[in-house]
């Protein structure tokens, strides 16, 4: 089917969308990086109901489409996106508690969103998210996390619709996670057409001026080591694997660069930061060339003068 086929059809849904619905939208504007050409279709559902008919949409034209939640960890390519992009943050934003320190949480709310609720109500043992600037349901697809801790501790239930399959419905699963579920940076579950709905989290009950205690001071030292006065997708590159095969054993990714002599390295509007060498930022209308050439030239100078694969953290969107 031609765009202008596939376009026209999302064209007799958009009087029915009751959520944000735009085309040719810059994606540079929905994203932490700043950066991204125009996607053809940019939908924001605000009811299962907007959910439906996208769903419809793409099963009777098979157009490719990209789920979005808040746009943390992606890099768009400058030409843009030539298909639909459905942005999941008006949608799934509720926080409920359920029975044996349990927390369902909808795919949409924000890890901030997500703590200060921790702050509030005591919830402990959810600090490992802090400074993370991503959603729920993007967090788990990535098995986010950082030095104290990542998702797969946290995990106890994923809810998710397979979106595309059926002009008529929409599939409903639910998966219980397990040691084999999640690696590094990766979920093992979620096939590429599943967007996750709900997430139920295990929590700690705890003081809540403890808890506000540890994450404020997580969110200090977040501040003081890396650059938030400029627009990132937050770490770039894995933590490369050490002699012994495990993840994030060896050198850190950073470490890495600063060997290579790359920190505050430019190219066109992009910077490995001057803060912290593992972050690529945005100094001003940079472009996706931009910073896959700093990726480019870190990974082929790590490995020819290092011997080190470095691998990207952060997901390129063509």
């Amino acid at each position: 089917m031609s765009k202008s086929d596939w376009k026209s059809i999302f064209e007799l849904i958009k009087p029915q969308f009751e959520g944000q619905f735009e085309f040719d939208a810059p994606l540079s504007k929905v994203t932490y990086y700043r950066i991204g050409g125009p996607a053809t279709v940019l939908a924001t559902p605000k009811s299962r109901k907007d959910l439906e008919l996208l769903s419809s949409a793409i099963a009777r034209t098979r157009v490719n489409f990209f789920v979005l939640g808040w746009g943390s960890n992606l890099l768009f390519a400058d030409a843009g996106f030539n298909g639909v992009v459905i942005r999941i943050k008006n949608l799934f934003t509720e926080i409920e508690e359920l029975p044996g320190s349990i927390l369902r949480v909808g795919a949409g709310v924000g890890a901030s969103t997500l703590l200060r609720r921790a702050q509030e109500k005591g919830y402990g043992n959810l600090s490992c998210l802090t400074g993370i600037p991503g959603s729920v349901g993007g967090m788990v697809a990535m098995n986010a996390g950082t030095h104290l801790g990542d998702m797969r501790s946290l995990v106890t239930k994923v809810e998710s619709v397979r979106l595309g399959e059926s002009e008529s419905d929409l599939p409903v699963s639910t998966y219980i996670p397990d040691e084999t579920s999640f690696s590094y940076r990766k979920n093992h579950f979620l096939g590429p057409h599943d967007l996750v709905t709900h997430v139920e989290l295990r929590y700690h009950p705890e003081d809540p001026t403890k808890v506000k205690s540890e994450i404020d001071d997580l969110y200090q030292r977040r501040k003081l080591t890396q650059p938030v006065d400029y627009p990132s997708c937050g770490s770039v590159f894995m933590n490369p694997k050490g002699r012994s095969g495990e993840e994030g054993a060896g050198l850190n990714a950073w470490q890495v660069i600063d060997q290579l002599g790359l920190r505050g390295h430019r190219i066109g509007n992009a910077q490995i930061s001057e803060k912290h060498s593992n972050f690529i930022v945005n100094l001003g209308e940079a472009k996706a060339a931009d910073v896959i050439a700093l990726i480019d030239l870190a990974k082929k100078r790590a490995l020819s003068e290092l011997g080190i694969e470095l691998h990207e953290e952060v997901r390129m969107i063509e």
